[in-house]
């Protein structure tokens, strides 16, 4: 036979996601690339955290509203205002460097990736309600 033609399940497409990073994947996309390494029993791991925190990426953005509140609350006049402004921020960029710190612990320690794309927005959640029990009370 000069010409024979190969069935197979592979599609050009999932060999496209080696060349992509997780994170910048579709969340569609990313399920199935899961379901197909699944079926193949191989690791899933660190698509399954990717996939996972773009489920909880909105609720990311309502931590850090959350976490905002407490500096809300202080008072413009009693001083330091760009103090405030400025922690603040470090605290959002430190939650940012929390998320991704702690993918890739969950990563090296296979971690479930639920627990590891939830658990640092529930801690800096419980500490923004904190923060704001306190200056309540104050």
């Amino acid at each position: 036979m000069p010409e024979y033609t190969w069935k197979s399940e592979l599609k050009p497409d999932i060999f496209g996601v080696l060349l992509v990073q997780p994170e910048r994947m579709a969340g569609w996309d990313l399920l199935q690339y899961i379901n197909h390494l699944a079926e193949n029993r191989q690791q899933t791991e660190r698509y399954e955290i990717a996939f996972w925190g773009k489920l909880f990426y909105p609720w990311a953005v309502l931590v850090m509203m959350a976490l905002a509140l407490p500096f809300a609350y202080l008072h413009v006049r009693a001083g330091g205002v760009s103090f405030k402004i400025f922690a603040g921020v470090m605290l959002g960029v430190a939650f940012y460097g929390m998320n991704k710190l702690f993918a890739h612990i969950g990563l090296l320690n296979t971690w479930p990736p639920l627990v590891v794309s939830a658990l640092p927005s529930l801690v800096v959640l419980s500490l923004a309600f904190g923060a704001l029990y306190w200056i309540e009370r104050r």
